[in-house]
């Protein structure tokens, strides 16, 4: 069964690489936290130097140098922490009374005041920038993965289109629909890492599978039971609808203009999709429908 292999690779992953993980990110969390603190280091030696030519109550705002680096190179997180530890070090360090943590003189309340108030304006801006970016990047990484997905399909589309039946080996039609099988789950599998499979419509009307992404995946009665529902009625079905949904596929036909070609089987639940996958994956099966239907009419 489908849920068998996904708690299987789930379980094959050993757990000496699970704790190289760990440790990695510990280890990167590290030295994040020890460039911070080098920054705030190197800004303290700084005002030292600026104390003999600017007044000690304005040097608080140096602290927003860390912050600002803190806020682009590591995240939120690390612009708190610096301008936190920033404003400790300066009211322990050149605030009077020297060497405590108390505020006596109005100036010094007010610059504090102001500075909490940058830091905090700096971080939530740049944190905005930051999202802004990342979703930009995402996007750009959308339209490159569709422009591969276009090429490569297009690979296998069929230039002579009025190609007789008799001039069509059998050979070349499993051995096209086979690669077309593997590039679609190919591309799922960038989408979304889970197995998946992918069904043809066969000569006598029935569904023949002609790819997986795995060879021990094993499709029982009730998941076929689905993808042929899908087929003949053109809906998505399995996990996460309501047809079929005790199943732990999710099954979306692949539709051409007259007729519905294919299924395109996923081992997830359709409500955990993002709908940025689903695009996606839908990209992908009319990627695929396109190529195959004009095979199917040179076959036909």
């Amino acid at each position: 069964m489908v849920m068998q292999v996904i708690d299987q690779r789930q379980n094959s992953v050993p757990f000496f690489i699970r704790g190289k993980d760990v440790r990695e990110d510990r280890l990167r969390k590290l030295r994040q936290f020890l460039s911070i603190m080098g920054m705030l280091i190197l800004t303290t030696a700084l005002n030292i130097f600026l104390e003999h030519f600017i007044h000690p109550s304005s040097l608080v705002f140096v602290y927003l140098v860390p912050t600002i680096a803190g806020a682009v190179y590591f995240g939120t997180w690390a612009a708190v922490l610096s301008f936190t530890a920033g404003f400790l070090i300066f009211d322990f360090a050149f605030v009077e009374p020297y060497y405590s943590l108390h505020i006596s003189k109005p100036q010094d309340i007010y610059n504090v005041t102001v500075y909490f108030t940058i830091a905090a304006l700096i971080t939530y801006l740049i944190n905005i920038v930051s999202r802004q970016n990342a979703f930009l990047k995402g996007r750009l990484d959308r339209f490159a993965l569709i422009e591969d997905m276009s090429r490569d399909f297009l690979l296998l589309t069929p230039i002579e289109q009025g190609t007789p039946t008799q001039h069509l080996p059998e050979s070349l039609r499993t051995r096209v629909f086979s690669q077309l099988g593997q590039l679609a789950l190919k591309y799922t599998k960038t989408i979304l890492d889970v197995p998946a499979f992918i069904f043809f419509r066969d000569e006598d009307g029935g569904l023949k599978v002609w790819a997986k992404s795995s060879v021990d995946i094993e499709i029982t009665e009730n998941e076929n039971a689905a993808a042929l529902w899908t087929l003949n009625h053109g809906e998505v079905s399995g996990a996460g609808t309501h047809t079929y949904p005790e199943t732990p596929c999710y099954f979306i036909p692949l539709r051409s203009i007259g007729e519905i070609i294919g299924v395109l089987g996923i081992a997830c639940n359709s409500k955990d999709l993002f709908p940025e996958q689903r695009r996606l994956l839908g990209t992908v099966s009319n990627l695929t429908t396109m190529v195959a239907s004009r095979w199917m009419v040179l076959k036909s």
